[in-house]
C-alpha cells in the first residue's frame, strides 16, 4: 500500500538503531503517538512494551513502514564518509 507523497516528505531523519520508542518515531513523522500507534496497528507492525514505553524494532520498520525506513537509510548514507 503506497503512502501519499506529502507524508513521505514530512519524515525527519532518524539515526540507525536496533529499537526506537514510539515517541521518537511519532516526532520524526510529525504526528501524535496515538495516531502513529493506530497506523502501526493497521499496518501490522508489532510493538514491544517495556514497562509503559512502546518499542518498535528496526526490522519491523524495514518490512512494513517504508517512509520511516527510507529516512533511516538516508541518514545513514549521509553519515558515512565517502569510501
Amino acid at each position: 500500500m503506497r503512502r501519499p507523497e506529502t507524508w513521505r516528505r514530512r519524515v525527519d531523519p532518524l539515526p540507525l538503531r536496533v529499537v526506537y520508542t514510539l515517541g521518537e518515531l511519532a516526532r520524526a513523522a510529525g504526528i501524535s503517538r496515538r495516531r502513529l500507534a493506530r497506523l502501526f496497528d493497521r499496518l501490522g507492525v508489532r510493538m514491544l512494551r517495556s514497562e509503559t514505553t512502546p518499542l518498535v524494532f528496526l526490522s519491523e520498520l524495514e518490512a512494513k513502514v517504508e517512509p520511516l525506513w527510507e529516512s533511516i537509510q538516508a541518514t545513514e548514507v549521509l553519515r558515512r564518509p565517502d569510501d
